[in-house]
């Protein structure tokens, strides 16, 4: 056999083996970020049973401490949006965080001024203005993100927001009603105290 032959041989089964091994490690790095995704979903919806905003049975753990219903919940989305292309997902998924860190951002405010004196793990140190105009420029770049927004990832993004909105008082009125059982651990500390900030 010619020596630069198997050289050249050597080379390209080396060449491939490295795009086989990058290929296989994108793969499982992709597959550990979907698994990271869906089970912060999951322990989110189980956060919020714990503490009364959903129904008690998004607070069921199988064996191994893992929030089931919630997995389950998170996985019927991921299937509900498997027509749409990768692009538009990721684009709708920016969409919904965006909105999401103008709801924190709201929420950061209205949580300053009526709860001033709640006990909280660190505090930013300005005052309820200053927090206000800290919040301004990432609300334009929010704004600016949303403003790019093709209109199908628009109407998915916007039909998702909606559904949310309606969900909520549906909750309410079932709660009311009593079809479904709410209930809050107690073992959970109470955001509404007023202890002094230590």
């Amino acid at each position: 056999m010619d020596r630069r032959l198997f050289f050249r041989y050597c080379k390209s089964s080396w060449w491939c083996l490295v795009e086989m091994v990058d290929s296989g490690a994108a793969a499982f790095s992709n597959m550990g970020m979907f698994v990271t995704e869906m089970s912060s979903d999951s322990y989110q919806l189980l956060g919020m049973a714990e503490r009364g905003m959903l129904p008690e049975f998004f607070a069921t753990r199988s064996r191994y401490g893992t929030p089931l219903v919630g997995i389950l919940f998170s996985a019927s989305g991921v299937i509900l949006l498997s027509w749409m292309s990768f692009q538009e997902i990721v684009a709708a998924e920016n969409f919904l965080y965006c909105i999401g860190m103008l709801l924190e951002f709201v929420a950061f405010i209205k949580l300053r001024i009526e709860y001033p004196m709640a006990s909280r793990p660190y505090r930013i140190p300005l005052g309820t203005t200053g927090g206000i105009l800290m919040l301004i420029p990432p609300t334009i770049l929010i704004c600016v993100v949303l403003a790019l927004a093709s209109f199908r990832v628009l109407v998915v993004s916007i039909g998702a927001m909606l559904i949310g909105f309606i969900l909520e008082p549906c909750l309410k009125y079932v709660e009311r009603k009593r079809w479904v059982r709410f209930s809050i651990t107690p073992e959970l500390p109470d955001f509404g105290s007023e202890a002094p900030i230590g």
